[in-house]
């Protein structure tokens, strides 16, 4: 169809038309002068109608369309989801974060964050994501994922975390996203 506006504007006028009567009749004279909107552009859209049985049949008398017995509701539903503006599809991002071990990103859909390999912040992160989130996992047990040759001072795995939760705050926006208590750390559900 070359103008979907005339198109509609012809559909609404044929349903004014119904409107104007008390009764719907079985057969209505209909006219819909204009002049961009040519007798075989109305007749299409009257073929269209016909297929969508919103009208039983039509022909042309004398200047005027015979249409026979037309649906007021379903031409009205008809007109409005004409009306209707298409929904943009949108892309499906995935909302999980995920810890990649080997490159040692921590990924939500196509945001990265960053995370040293070998380092206390990775080994965090490694015990963490091994487990469900929600779930504890005990300092001695980060510790030991990490290298036991480097004797680091007990509080290392508490600024390991304040640190990754930097990151995931800068890159995600998440609010401690690791929490800590009685020297047990999880991730938040």
């Amino acid at each position: 169809m070359k103008n979907e506006n005339e198109k509609k504007s012809f559909i609404k006028a044929l349903i004014d038309r119904l409107d104007n009567l008390t009764r719907v009749p079985s057969k209505v004279y209909f006219n819909f002068p204009s002049p961009h909107f040519d007798i075989s552009d109305q007749e299409t859209v009257l073929v269209e109608l016909k297929k969508k049985k919103l009208i039983s049949s039509y022909r042309w008398s004398d200047g005027d369309f015979v249409i026979t017995r037309p649906s007021r509701i379903g031409l009205w539903e008809y007109w409005q989801w004409l009306n209707l503006e298409p929904v943009p599809e949108q892309k499906l991002v995935d909302s999980r974060i995920v810890f990649n071990e080997e490159t040692g990103d921590i990924t939500q859909g196509e945001k990265v964050c960053p995370i040293t390999i070998n380092t206390n912040q990775y080994f965090l992160c490694k015990a963490l994501f091994a487990v469900p989130f929600g779930t504890p996992v005990m300092e001695i047990d980060i510790m030991e994922a990490a290298d036991l040759a480097r004797r680091e001072p007990k509080r290392s795995i508490r600024d390991a975390r304040l640190a990754v939760n930097k990151k995931i705050k800068e890159k995600f926006g998440i609010d401690e996203f690791i929490c800590w208590k009685k020297q047990r750390a999880w991730i938040k559900k």
